[in-house]
């Protein structure tokens, strides 16, 4: 009767229609959960002025009001991060008439669609069943990557490299059209490490194995395919890095200058295996992550990812000094850049770790490469992945009690996915009943438009400035005005100079206005009016 009964479930869940609801209902949940969690942040902002700029024939980079001419904008290309995002958010800037939220929303879920349905091919590939592909989109719809929870430019990049790992299976698997394929992993790998550093390493493992594999199987298609894209994408790399260099004086950018040698750092590590399944800070729930509970479980999860770690360098070593890479499965082509693609990422994050000081992000919070979960997504997206091609794997070939093995980690899955339901499920219950960050930052910025509209008369230049950073910055791309970076000059206005009459939009917070008493003391309170905490000041400057 149980038998018959799960029959009956996967015959429903290998259905079309139901294929269809399923795909559509996990796409419907991410962009819930996408709308809630969007919000461009300090990184995010920075390459949002790089679009604008870019848009308005700039370049590349940020721009700055001088104080001793405000009339005159300075443009500084941004190496920060590759241009990768900003280049390919700039078409959606234009579509909607500078709107950087709706055009960072946008990209966001086109990129998110994208993961759900090449995971799926990728799956499809490997010929697991319908119904267990059905499985995996609803258990991974509602799993919450940190490069969601984290707004940012990492789930764009990962979308790119889950298109070029499924072109490049797809050419292991049948050779046919390997020079378009070819094309098509080109193509995503260079926009994939265009958009982050971290993807620099990564996005050339796949062609060098193709080469080594074509070396190995004597396959001329393979060398063909791995050299081309292996030029193509370093030529490419190679010359960002140049002409970075040329026109900053270094090629990228790491905030923290301090450099020296700091072991201690690895004990942050973040356990990215048993995490990809269950995350640490869920089972912490219990108890606040940094008391006593949560650093134990904390440090559980480091111990049991370094044995894991381990069990994987010696298996695939062995594996590959007795077996070579000759004549290789599917599985095992997979099996291997997984394990290729994972530990690039590690050492790098781990050399940059051991190298570079830890940074203060905000207040108290000391912050190193190794520890941060949101650089280890495309692994978890790729564990995941393995999960259900090893379970057609084995339940085909070899033994049916592995079976089980995959029932515990699917068990292992489902305290993530029932998070991301009640998640999901809050939003729609608070549907109009919550204001999400970007909304109230919106408001904001509106409100900030009103008065520029108001007080911008007979001036033609506008330029902002403040005492909260990422609040100015935002008015800056939202009215496409310059910014004055060093917001203590106003305490002495006539120190600022300009060519033609300028209006100085001035933004301070509460918490800030005993730094700026004497500009306080001439002006007063509400000058020009208040939002919030934050109070606007409208300053006529003109040449001296």
């Amino acid at each position: 009767m149980i038998a018959t009964f799960a029959h009956k479930v996967k015959h429903l869940l290998a259905d079309k229609k139901i294929t269809l609801a399923i795909i559509l209902f996990t796409i419907t949940c991410r962009i819930i959960q996408l709308i809630y969690f969007f919000n461009i942040r300090v990184d995010g902002m920075y390459q949002h002025m790089a679009t604008l700029n870019f848009v308005n024939g700039h370049g590349i980079s940020t721009g700055y009001a001088s104080p001793t001419d405000l009339s005159t904008t300075v443009y500084e290309p941004l190496i920060n991060w590759p241009p990768g995002y900003s280049l390919l958010l700039s078409p959606f800037y234009i579509l909607f008439n500078h709107n950087y939220i709706a055009a960072g929303l946008t990209l966001d879920i086109l990129a998110a669609i994208t993961l759900i349905l090449f995971t799926r091919k990728i799956l499809i590939l490997f010929d697991v069943p319908v119904y267990l592909v059905n499985i995996f989109t609803l258990i991974t719809g509602f799993f919450i990557y940190y490069f969601y929870f984290i707004a940012s430019s990492d789930a764009i990049a990962i979308s790119f490299f889950i298109i070029g790992l499924y072109y490049t299976l797809s050419f292991l698997k049948k050779k046919e059209g390997w020079e378009k394929k070819t094309a098509l992993i080109t193509i995503s790998f260079t926009f994939c490490a265009g958009i982050k550093y971290l993807f620099f390493p990564v996005a050339i493992i796949i062609p060098l194995y193709l080469i080594i594999k074509g070396l190995a199987d004597k396959e001329i298609q393979l060398k063909k395919a791995g050299f081309y894209s292996f030029t193509i994408i370093t030529l490419v790399l190679a010359a960002l890095l140049i002409y970075q260099k040329n026109i900053s004086g270094t090629s990228a950018y790491i905030s923290q200058p301090e450099r020296g040698f700091f072991p201690e750092h690895i004990l942050s590590a973040y356990p990215f295996i048993p995490a990809s399944f269950i995350k640490p800070e869920t089972l912490s729930l219990l108890a606040h992550p940094s008391s006593v509970i949560g650093t134990t479980i904390y440090r559980v999860f480091q111990w049991l990812h370094l044995f894991l770690a381990l069990s994987a360098i010696v298996f695939i070593t062995r594996k590959v000094y007795k077996n070579g890479l000759k004549k290789l499965s599917l599985i095992s082509d997979y099996f291997y850049l997984f394990f290729f693609i994972s530990l690039s990422i590690t050492i790098l994050l781990l050399t940059l770790s051991l190298w570079v000081a830890k940074e203060e992000i905000v207040p108290g919070v000391l912050w190193t490469y190794i520890e941060d979960p949101r650089y280890y997504g495309l692994i978890a997206v790729l564990m995941h992945i393995t999960v259900f091609i090893l379970y057609r794997h084995y339940n085909t070939n070899l033994s049916k009690p592995f079976k089980y093995i995959f029932y515990f980690f699917i068990l292992l899955l489902l305290p993530e996915m029932f998070r991301g339901m009640l998640f999901t499920m809050n939003r729609i219950t608070n549907f109009k009943k919550e204001e999400y960050s970007w909304q109230s930052e919106d408001r904001f910025q509106q409100y900030a438009a009103a008065i520029i509209l108001k007080e911008k008369q007979p001036f033609e230049r506008v330029v902002v400035t403040g005492s909260v950073y990422y609040m100015t910055g935002r008015v800056s791309i939202y009215s496409n005005i310059s910014e004055l970076h060093d917001a203590t000059k106003i305490n002495n206005l006539p120190s600022l100079n300009t060519k033609i009459p300028v209006l100085l939009l001035i933004i301070l917070d509460d918490k800030d206005l005993e730094k700026f008493k004497p500009f306080i003391s001439l002006y007063g309170k509400e000058a020009a009016g208040q939002f919030s905490q934050y109070n606007f000041y409208a300053i006529h400057i003109t040449p001296h």
